[in-house]
């Protein structure tokens, strides 16, 4: 366009960009105060979510029971001593929240009453963030910490997230409690000169795990892909980053009110309105 404007055009476009030149310089200046802003933030509510998962366990007890009164449960007719903290915790938090629901089958449940806290550390730079899942020691895997991390370099602006590198940790998984694969048998018969023997295969199958959300899609080259497994791949990624949004933007802030369905329900009230 502009090799066909007269040249006086030209100067006030030059005009132009020197002017956004001048918003880059502020909106440069202005992130790096957001990133400052949310860091001494992020540390400030640190104490609070200290005492929420301090609740969770159970930390807590002695106190709450003693401003509110301490019955022991009756079950069936029959009282029970009172279990510890609010088991299950996180699982049905997560469960409540309609985009992470669908990702966690109910033979992860178990599994997920050892997570006691799950954070989120901004960078420094405000160009990503780290998702960190902290938990109990158990006889499904030997880590006491699950991380998965997203470089964002738009993180903080309002435009299309740009996912420069997402990247998970690898699960060390004790003897046969895996729940992202099981092994599986199965009976052959043989063909040729084996035929009528039956012999037993075993495989290693994948099945559908909360736990595969620390093995993020792959980032191949889109040279070496053809449209179909682009859209696919891109599907994929869009889907892994809206279950790190809810962790870092829902779940983790407004855990408690996610667990007691409060959340639900102000979003199918503003849904209605």
């Amino acid at each position: 366009i502009l090799e066909n404007l007269p040249q006086y055009i030209k100067h006030r476009v030059e005009k132009l960009k020197e002017i956004n030149n001048e918003r880059e310089e502020l909106m440069k200046e202005y992130l790096e105060e957001r990133a400052k802003l949310e860091t001494k933030y992020q540390q400030l509510l640190q104490p609070l979510y200290e005492k929420r998962k301090d609740v969770v366990l159970g930390q807590m007890d002695d106190d709450i029971d003693n401003t509110h009164g301490s019955d022991n449960s009756i079950v069936g007719g029959d009282k029970q001593p009172k279990e510890k903290g609010i088991p299950q915790f996180w699982a049905c938090t997560i469960n409540q929240m309609p985009v992470t629901e669908g990702i966690l089958p109910e033979k992860d449940f178990e599994c997920l009453g050892y997570l006691e806290d799950i954070r989120c550390l901004n960078y420094e730079n405000g160009e990503g963030f780290r998702l960190e899942f902290h938990f109990a020691p158990n006889h499904y895997f030997e880590n006491s910490v699950l991380t998965k991390s997203y470089d964002v370099p738009n993180l903080l602006l309002g435009d299309e997230p740009i996912l420069k590198n997402v990247e998970g940790c690898e699960i060390i998984w004790k003897p046969s409690m895996s729940l992202t694969y099981i092994d599986t048998t199965k009976q052959q018969r043989g063909k040729g000169k084996n035929s009528g023997q039956i012999r037993t295969v075993t495989k290693n199958e994948r099945c559908d795990s909360f736990f595969h959300f620390f093995t993020p899609p792959k980032m191949p080259s889109l040279d070496s892909m053809d449209e179909a497994e682009a859209v696919r791949l891109e599907a994929a990624f869009d889907e892994d980053y809206d279950v790190a949004q809810a962790f870092r933007s829902h779940i983790i802030p407004n855990a408690a009110m996610w667990f007691s369905g409060d959340a639900m329900e102000r979003e199918m009230e503003a849904a209605m309105e």
